[in-house]
């Protein structure tokens, strides 16, 4: 099954954010959302929506201008200021850039208003680089200082004309400290500082008053630290999360180079997005970042550092986007492909490793580009606790489940390590207690890194009637839906009906299969009970159980087997809420359990052959490997057998009514049969056999029949020589004397029969039945002599 739509999301409701003061937002829940019992319907998701779900934010960016800086300070600061615009998440945002020094004479103004409020709609982050480019550093004698006081005002004046509803942010970039000590505006020369730092504290109250945050962002080595952390402390500080890192807090970095990195970090904090480290390179060059599967909106912002360098963007998929054309349920939208920081948007973006390629002409590839990566995400969850309804003084356990806006497990590390999960307890007779809760396989967590946070809480003793636990999310960048679990304290004595429920922990399955769920229940009332089976919190089609109904007679205790089963479709972690009510009392949950099922790819055929028939396959093999192995044995020892090596070939030359030997031959075949040797100088006086590898005329080999071997002479066909017999040679009226030598000749006491003659104590030959050269006796030339050469070959009748 393919990614989910935007029809098929759905939230739950949602806890309220901010679990700082757990019992105020626990008791807030109850009044405005009433009992809530597990598996209440949801309402349609906002997740994923895209610019509809991204709050618009007014924003003033304050350049400094003054003296101290370089050109290339400068240029970093315009490069900051366009990552600003270009890593915005909402079109409906607006956006004002202030570049500023001092007045020091008639004429000069400490502010310059380089970018009117303008909004972030895509036409206008398109221009937003021609204007940022006016950002430039004030010559001598044009009011070079740093007047801190003036710009924060103008920010005030800008940033209250903006709706009250929206987040008001002023991101303040400078080189140096408050120096106005040639700016009349502030009085007699010896007053200036004193006067400036009393206006700064008035500017700084109403900039609390109208709810604006200060980010301050100071670099080189002139900075007023303090004064810096003093500016950000007196702002507003209610921040879109209460979270420490979501708060304004002033940075400080040690040059120009880093102002980009640390401002587009400051800019993540406020909006309270994910922002990953950056990755650099200069083009050509190829540079992957991740886009995590928790990600509902994404930017990737990519600073070139020259306008003539290329970008483009390439999925998990390896599928090249096409900015405005949409696919795989995701939305693109470009901006700023002609300046100097472009961004791409993407909406439900697919979740993995992303490539960003750059590429420039020759002259253009001097500039180190860095490419980042902006999100926000959105979270799923739900609860349980552990006895379903504890008694007072009891232990439960309580587990939280986190899924992605697709209902899938979070189980990759990198994600789980962003998130901080707690839970708190309240309910009738005892003030709310915290849970702690931890996914690290200890203390009662079944399995470390699956995205289920476990926990343990004594139930107080004073506890009475209702109970609720619910959990709370402590992560920038991330809306979540978590949902209390509500129950209460049972009555004495056996309850009316009881219910248990089992399913199996970690289970792989193939898309379509299913695992055994195993239902028991008991009815100790004097009615018929039907209960009522459901698996909740997972997306439409997933997760499927049956049966769906289990009907319990009065005093009766029934178990029932049934299946979960999951959808068809794209292999992936399903997760989902298996529980059991009382058709009676649907709000009255009987038991209940989380459950994770891993649903992995159909194996291909041979894969299927092999699960189902390994247990013949292996035998199989084993027996055909034996098989392959003996007939390659007894290849090689067919050669072996017709291998000629170790005898000696003789030639025998005319001398008047006999012959006289001549050159003799020890055949060394080299394991290439047959042999192949010639007579030399044959008509000379020396004639001498040599080896002919490749051109010889005779060649020989062993007979297995008689045991003697086939010569091939030219002319003649091969033939059948005994061993110790001549024959006559073609020409010239020599002969050929064929005897035996001091090695070689095939034994049966090699390979496979000979290893088992060897165990059996009989060295694997069999001995000769005829007499050996050593008896002086003839073999097969009429009662000569063999040749008296010791150590012959014992007789072979296959030989």
């Amino acid at each position: 099954m393919g990614r989910k739509t935007r029809d098929e999301k759905a939230l739950t409701r949602r806890v309220p954010r901010g679990f700082g003061a757990l019992p105020a937002a626990v008791l807030l829940l109850l009044v405005a959302a009433g009992p809530v019992a597990l598996g209440d319907t949801a309402r349609p998701a906002t997740a994923g929506d895209g610019d509809g779900n991204a709050k618009p934010i007014e924003m003033v960016v304050a350049v400094d201008e003054s003296g101290s800086l370089s050109d290339a300070d400068v240029e970093r600061e315009r490069d900051a200021t366009e990552r600003i615009a270009a890593g915005e998440t909402s079109s409906r945002s607006r956006l004002t850039v202030l570049g500023f020094a001092s007045a020091d004479d008639q004429g000069q103004r400490p502010v310059d208003e380089v970018c009117p409020t303008t909004g972030l709609d895509p036409v206008a982050r398109d221009r937003v680089g021609d204007c940022v480019r006016k950002i430039a550093r004030r010559p001598e004698g044009k009011g070079t200082g740093t007047d801190f006081p003036a710009v924060i005002q103008q920010a005030v004046d800008r940033l209250s004309e903006t709706p009250d509803d929206n987040p008001r942010v002023l991101f303040l970039m400078t080189d140096g400290r408050l120096d106005v000590a040639d700016s009349p505006s502030y009085g007699a020369k010896e007053n200036r500082r004193k006067n400036a730092e009393r206006v700064l504290t008035e500017v700084l109250a109403k900039a609390r008053a109208a709810k604006i945050q200060i980010w301050p962002l100071g670099f080189g080595g002139r900075i007023d630290s303090a004064a810096l952390d003093a500016m950000a402390a007196a702002g507003y500080q209610e921040a879109c999360a209460d979270l420490p890192q979501a708060r304004p807090r002033a940075r400080v970095v040690p040059d120009a180079t880093a102002v980009g990195s640390a401002l587009q970090k400051d800019f993540a904090a406020a909006r309270c997005l994910v922002s990953d480290e950056e990755k650099t390179g200069t083009p050509p060059a190829e540079i992957s970042l991740r886009i995590s599967q928790l990600a509902t909106l994404a930017s990737i912002v990519v600073s070139k550092g020259d306008t003539a360098v290329t970008v483009t963007y390439v999925d998990p998929l390896g599928k090249e986007i096409k900015p405005g054309v949409d696919h795989d349920d995701s939305t693109f939208e470009l901006t700023g492909a002609r300046q100097e920081v472009e961004s791409l948007r993407i909406t439900d973006p697919r979740p993995g490793d992303w490539k960003v390629r750059l590429n420039a002409p020759e002259g253009h590839r001097d500039k180190l580009a860095s490419v980042g990566v902006q999100w926000r995400g959105h979270l799923r969850s739900f609860i349980t606790m552990s006895p379903i309804s504890p008694r007072p003084g009891q232990r439960a356990v309580v587990e939280l489940q986190l899924q992605t806006k697709n209902y899938e497990a979070i189980t990759d590390p990198r994600d789980l390590e962003r998130l901080r999960v707690s839970a708190g307890l309240t309910g009738d007779g005892f003030d709310a207690r915290p849970v702690t809760l931890a996914d690290d396989g200890k203390n009662g967590d079944k399995k470390a890194g699956d995205g289920r946070f476990t926990g343990a809480v004594t139930i107080p003793g004073t506890a009475a009637g209702a109970l609720q636990v619910v959990g709370a999310l402590g992560a920038a960048g991330f809306t979540d839906d978590h949902r209390p679990f509500w129950t209460h304290i049972p009555p004495e004595g056996p309850a009316e009906v009881g219910a248990g429920i089992d399913v199996a922990e970690g289970a792989t399955v193939h898309p379509g299969g299913s695992i055994p769920v195993t239902v028991k229940a008991v009815n100790n009332s004097s009615t018929t009970r039907t209960l009522r089976l459901d698996v909740t919190d997972t997306a439409p089609g997933d997760l499927a159980l049956s049966p769906s109904r289990l009907t319990v007679p009065p005093g009766k205790t029934v178990t029932r087997q049934g299946t979960l089963r999951a959808g068809g479709g794209r292999p992936r972690t399903l997760t989902g809420n298996v529980q059991v009510t009382d058709a009676a009392t649907p709000r009255a949950v009987l038991a209940a359990q989380a459950v994770t099922l891993e649903v992995v790819p159909v194996p291909g055929l041979a894969a299927r052959i092999w699960n189902r028939w390994w247990a013949a396959i292996v035998p199989g093999v084993i027996l055909l490997a034996c098989l392959v192995a003996y007939a390659v044995w007894a290849l090689r020892d067919r050669d072996r057998r017709a291998d000629p090596t170790g005898l000696v070939l003789r030639l025998l030359l005319p001398d008047g009514s006999g012959h006289r030997e001549g050159g003799s031959l020890t055949v060394n075949s080299g394991g290439t049969v047959p042999y192949r040797f010639d007579v030399v100088d044959e008509m000379s006086d020396d004639p001498r056999l040599e080896p002919r590898p490749t051109t010889g005329r005779f060649h020989l080999r062993r007979s297995r029949r008689d045991g003697g071997v086939l010569l091939g002479a030219p002319g003649r066909a091969e033939e059948p020589v005994r061993i110790g017999s001549t024959v006559p040679l073609p020409e010239g009226g020599a002969h050929l004397r064929i005897e035996r030598g001091t090695s070689g000749g095939a034994r049966l006491g090699s390979g496979i029969f000979g290893g088992l003659g060897r165990a059996l104590g009989t060295s694997g030959r069999r001995r000769d039945p005829r007499p050996g050269p050593g008896s002086g006796t003839a073999e097969g030339s009429g009662g000569r002599p063999e040749s008296g050469v010791p150590g012959s070959v014992p007789y072979h009748p296959d030989l």
